[in-house]
């Protein structure tokens, strides 16, 4: 027989991924009896299949509850309980791209981080996003406020301070969790450009709120690489925020709101 021509198996995820567009102004999307449905038949697959239980904390919690309900099984599980299993996730994707055999192709359709993306848009939708949260996800105030001359030193000061640290503590930031530094300096402000009259090679740099307001030092790097081989270089500097830490939180139409605002100015830098 000529393996050449055999169709991979679609048991055992062996075919390559299909992801499928996020359908998220679907009225039903937000739906939570159809979500709770959803919710329990992934819960049922990967409680039966456990692959992923070496990746992020959702599966390791999500696995504990089920061993530790009644019946042992999901249906012992409480629709509120599942919320901890959505917490923990991040979105990295990891189960999806590399661990999960039933993933499209396969007609059970597992996308877990979607399942996970949509519980905290629901959660987004019904106010409960913690002050917390909230503050942190919004990191180009942050950056703003926090890499100003003068103020970025005291910030720097006090989130190295254990009696402040113990304060912020109870705004629910663990008092040992490594903080980023704030520069007086952001990259924007280095002016990085670089005009080259012998390469074709572009590259326009979108900084992102952490590398311009706590790294600059990773942008002037890849600047200097780029300059070394004669690359013309721009700095895109009236951008907003790429809206991420709000996507963890399920905000997906302010998202979708900073991409709008962001297009126009990327379409500018295309060559």
């Amino acid at each position: 027989m000529d393996n050449a021509n055999l169709k991979p198996s679609m048991e055992g995820g062996l075919e390559k991924p299909t992801r499928h567009i996020i359908d998220w102004k679907n009225p039903d999307f937000l739906n939570e009896e159809k979500y709770e449905e959803e919710l329990r038949r992934v819960a049922d697959a990967c409680h039966g299949c456990r692959r992923c239980v070496s990746l992020c904390n959702s599966f390791p919690t999500l696995f504990d509850l089920i061993d530790e309900s009644e019946t042992f099984e999901v249906d012992g599980v409480s629709y509120t309980d599942f919320d901890s299993v959505v917490d923990h996730c991040y979105l990295c994707d990891l189960c999806f791209m590399t661990k999960c055999p039933y993933v499209p192709p396969h007609e059970w359709e597992i996308d877990f981080p979607h399942l996970m993306l949509r519980g905290k848009a629901i959660k987004n939708s019904k106010k409960k996003i913690s002050f917390r949260d909230k503050v942190l996800a919004s990191t180009d105030m942050l950056g703003k406020m926090f890499s100003r001359y003068f103020v970025s030193g005291f910030v720097n000061f006090f989130n190295n301070n254990k009696v402040f640290r113990k304060l912020l503590e109870k705004f629910g930031v663990h008092r040992n969790a490594k903080l980023p530094k704030f520069v007086s300096k952001t990259a924007k402000q280095l002016n990085l450009t670089n005009q080259s009259n012998t390469s074709k090679f572009k590259v326009a740099i979108f900084t992102t709120c952490y590398h311009n307001f706590n790294e600059p030092g990773v942008i002037k790097d890849f600047y200097d690489i780029l300059k070394h081989n004669d690359v013309t270089v721009e700095m895109i500097t009236d951008d907003n925020c790429c809206g991420m830490p709000k996507l963890e939180l399920g905000n997906i139409e302010e998202v979708g709101k900073m991409m709008e605002k962001n297009l126009p100015k990327f379409k500018n830098s295309l060559i």
